[in-house]
């Protein structure tokens, strides 16, 4: 029990002595690392604008800049459209019969066919060909 005490007397006066003697960076006896970053912090502020930075996209290579635009301004395209008897045999190679076409006029022709007993409603645009046909009931039998 003695030697405890004695021991916790010597580690806490060691330690007060310790406390006391500042640490020196000259003393080659303790090497002490300062890990501190000896880095210059930059602060930036996020208020003020970010300068704009411009790209030039001009050639230099050649003295001559490209210019992509068309002379001719108003320019009609002229776009070609289906024939309506295209789209009455296209129904009648998808298996519809008794073709019937209603309305050839304008950006869509309309069709009547009959398929299985049933009757179909078809509708052709007359630029692209695209058909949509629907199922309108079943066919009157006579």
């Amino acid at each position: 029990m003695l030697t405890k005490s004695i021991l916790t007397l010597a580690a806490a006066s060691l330690a007060a002595v310790l406390a006391q003697t500042p640490v020196r960076a000259a003393d080659s006896s303790i090497n002490a690392r300062d890990h501190r970053a000896t880095v210059e912090r930059k602060i930036r502020d996020h208020r003020a604008p970010a300068p704009v930075q411009t790209r030039d996209h001009r050639l230099t290579k050649q003295d001559t800049t490209r210019d992509h635009r068309n002379g001719r301004k108003n320019e009609v395209v002229k776009v070609s459209r289906k024939d309506c008897r295209s789209g009455a045999e296209n129904l009648r190679r998808s298996g519809y019969r008794q073709i019937k076409m209603l309305d050839c006029r304008g950006s869509e022709y309309s069709y009547l066919a009959k398929k299985h007993h049933a009757l179909f409603g078809a509708k052709m645009n007359a630029y692209s060909g695209k058909m949509k046909v629907s199922f309108l009931g079943n066919a009157r039998s006579h």
